[in-house]
């Protein structure tokens, strides 16, 4: 008689997985070097994961998780404070080490994502979220749609390359001074278009 599968046996296995690759590369990734490295056999990881590529889109999807918050969050249920709290937060987790190399992890998958013959498209899709939950938000603030969109992006895109930078350099002091000054444009420039009502800048 088959023994009972344990829902939080694949959990485990998936924390295990992220330390095990914390000074490897998704690309090298192979179910035989994951079974060596675990300690356990490859018919355990293809009971659990099925197969390597889903296997990967389980270990992306934990990695943003993260963001699941500020995808479950009306913004109209936002102010400035909440608003500045979840972007330290989500910065917070970012210079963490082993969420460093999370973050490394989750920008090779996109890299591969891109050129892929069927990509997960989940890259996309939360650059697109955090794009529009921004914008969304601006425009609650007061600032008008054709701005708010130009704004978001541009909040959007240096949110993730500050990441990046931390990712690439380790230089942790470095990247979150660049991140404070990135919040205090974003909120000064906030202010500048309310003040104006986004007629001139």
């Amino acid at each position: 008689m088959a023994r009972p599968a344990r829902p939080e046996r694949k959990s485990e296995l998936l924390s295990a997985i992220l330390d095990y690759l914390m000074d490897k590369t998704l690309a090298e990734l192979t179910f035989r070097s994951l079974a060596d490295g675990l300690g356990v056999s490859s018919y355990v990881l293809v009971y659990h994961f099925g197969h390597r590529e889903q296997l990967i889109n389980e270990i992306i999807r934990g990695i943003e998780s993260r963001l699941d918050s500020i995808r479950a969050t009306d913004v109209r249920d936002i102010d400035r404070d909440a608003w500045r709290a979840f972007l330290l937060e989500s910065w917070q987790w970012t210079m963490a080490q082993r969420n460093r190399h999370l973050a490394r992890l989750e920008f090779e998958a996109t890299a591969q994502d891109v050129v892929a013959a069927v990509p997960r498209g989940t890259a996309q899709e939360h650059f697109r979220m955090l794009h529009e939950k921004s914008r969304d938000w601006l425009v609650i603030q007061g600032i008008r749609p054709e701005f708010a969109d130009t704004d978001a992006r541009l909040f959007t895109a240096a949110f993730y390359g500050l990441q990046f930078d931390f990712v690439v350099n380790n230089q942790p002091e470095e990247a979150t001074e660049a991140f404070e000054l990135m919040m205090l444009v974003f909120f000064n420039n906030l202010d500048r278009r309310l003040a104006t009502d986004g007629q001139h800048i």
